[in-house]
């Protein structure tokens, strides 16, 4: 039984760094353009769904006898296969029923054993596209700045080199947890700089500042828990899914012109572009596939660029209100769940993520967050060990 559940996991967490590697690489850089890169994309879709098959038909008889008995979390699954269905059907497709099976499928694996492959993936993708980009073998993209130039690095456009890092950092730093040391840090810091240097991209940006500052504090110097011991902080954080919606459509729809137009600039536009996207396309039930109007053939914005920036605005106007009730419930569990095992650093990253996610589109895309993977905790069938 131990020979099995291991070498399920082995597949499982081989799938995944498969799976983040190549999609991230097909769908966020310049390796697209590569000969045989669509068709060996094309082709981890379909070797994604055989492995989770295998690897799920290895465990079928404890899986049948798990849900037997835990009729809740049979539910959940239930309602989770069927909004990933309605995201199906307004956006990837095949795409998207491979993130339905690794979220699924990873509600037997430890959760820092899911954090500490994708941390991996996801920064092999870094150093491949940059060590590519500077050599030559893929295109630099570079755009016109604030008294200089922003560079791609090798990837499709400008920001997602230094997004890619957010979310690498974060999540590297949810997997080390406790153990993280100094020169860890330091290391994250100066990849950090050196990415806001050629990408100019100051969201990511400052967010990992803030979440650096927090480790360095929380973990290293005061080694005191800031979220898990305060009530405040810890009710904030359990629904900060929700609070977050609730401040975005307070700006998009309540907020004076005075303190619109602040916030907008702030987020360069963003704001404004959210609002548009509630008036051009509306939020329906079941949600909509919308073809956004974005860089024209040369990489330069057209006159009608209408891309909603915001995670929480797309989950409302593409996926619809029942994906987004979903959603919110889901991932409030899943923050209710890390307060649970007293996983403080993971609450930090995962609120950061949040603030990130208000005028960012990444949050829930796998290729770029590890995020919907924690949706697997709500019907978790080996509980995660609640020391760091």
């Amino acid at each position: 039984m131990m020979n099995n559940r291991f070498m399920s996991e082995k597949i499982y967490l081989f799938t995944l760094f498969i799976w983040v590697v190549v999609a991230s690489l097909v769908t966020t850089t310049y390796f697209v353009r590569l000969d045989g890169f669509l068709s060996l994309y094309r082709l981890l879709l379909y070797f994604t769904i055989i492995m989770l098959l295998i690897k799920e038909l290895m465990n079928f008889p404890k899986t049948l006898y798990y849900f037997r008995f835990h009729w809740q979390q049979l539910l959940i699954v239930t309602a989770f296969f069927i909004a990933m269905f309605i995201v199906a059907k307004n956006r990837d497709g095949l795409l998207d029923i491979n993130v339905l099976l690794l979220v699924f499928s990873a509600r037997d694996i430890d959760f820092r054993r899911l954090l500490g492959t994708f941390s991996v993936a996801t920064f092999l993708v870094l150093c491949l596209t940059i060590y590519a980009s500077q050599k030559g073998m893929i295109t630099n993209m570079f755009m016109n700045a604030d008294g200089g130039y922003r560079f791609s690095l090798g990837f499709n456009y400008v920001s997602f080199a230094s997004q890619r890092l957010f979310f690498a950092l974060c999540t590297y730093l949810m997997f080390r947890g406790k153990r993280i040391s100094y020169l860890e840090l330091l290391a994250l810091l100066l990849a950090t700089i050196y990415m806001y240097q050629q990408t100019s991209t100051s969201s990511p940006f400052y967010l990992s500042i803030l979440i650096l500052t927090y480790a360095l504090l929380s973990i290293k110097i005061f080694k005191k828990e800031f979220i898990i011991g305060n009530f405040l902080s810890k009710a904030l954080a359990q629904y900060g899914f929700i609070v977050a919606l609730a401040v975005i459509l307070y700006f998009c729809f309540y907020s004076s012109g005075n303190l619109f137009h602040l916030v907008d600039q702030f987020t360069h536009n963003r704001l404004r572009l959210s609002v548009d996207g509630f008036r051009n396309f509306g939020v329906s039930w079941l949600g909509q596939p919308i073809s956004f109007t974005t860089l024209d053939m040369f990489g330069n914005f057209t006159s009608n660029y209408n891309y909603i920036d915001s995670s929480f605005v797309q989950l409302l106007v593409i996926d619809g209100l029942i994906v987004s009730a979903f959603m919110l419930f889901a991932l409030t569990k899943v923050m209710k769940y890390f307060i649970s095992i007293q996983k403080d650093i993971v609450l930090a990253c995962l609120g950061i993520m949040i603030i990130h996610g208000m005028f960012d589109p990444q949050m829930l895309v796998l290729r770029y967050s590890p995020l919907i993977l924690f949706i697997s905790r709500l019907f978790i069938m080996n509980p995660d060990n609640k020391i760091e």
